[in-house]
């Protein structure tokens, strides 16, 4: 029996992805957190040209907005690194559970360096359009146990 593609796939309705595709289609984008594939060419392809990042509910930054956003991230955080944990399909929405990790090489969150690395973890929802392109995430990640990590009240 041929196994279908990817692309065809995605055009049945009511049927998922495979958690490989959904890889696929999500890792462009996580590379950019992860210092040693970042590739911010493949990693804003990956996204559709109005791709929005809600941070909260009625709160988010579009595709140009979040380049110059994690510039700045990075800057402040270069040796930034993500690690999935664990990555759910439920139709055109990626689930992903991960580790963010980095030390910050200044003042970070409205904290003073001092050489303290956080790790905290975060909860994205990404929805991918018909063409494999990612089309809005909605995120969370765990700031305020950061800041307790590098004032080194919290393990």
């Amino acid at each position: 029996m041929k196994k279908e593609n990817f692309f065809n796939k995605l055009f049945r309705s009511n049927d998922d992805i495979s958690k490989e595709e959904a890889i696929a289609i999500i890792d462009p984008f996580y590379n950019l957190f992860r210092t040693e594939k970042r590739d911010w060419d493949k990693g804003m392809d990956s996204l559709r040209d109005d791709w929005k990042s809600y941070d909260a509910n009625n709160n988010f930054r579009d595709k140009e907005q979040t380049r110059e956003y994690l510039k700045g991230m990075f800057a402040s955080v270069p040796d930034i690194n993500v690690t999935n944990l664990q990555v759910q399909v439920d139709g055109d929405w990626i689930c992903v559970r991960s580790e963010l990790t980095g030390t910050p090489s200044g003042e970070f969150l409205g904290e003073p360096h001092t050489g303290r690395s956080f790790h905290i973890m975060a909860v994205d929802f990404n929805r991918f359009d018909k063409d494999g392109k990612l089309a809005e995430l909605y995120h969370c990640e765990n700031w305020a146990i950061a800041i307790l990590q590098l004032r080194g009240q919290w393990e």
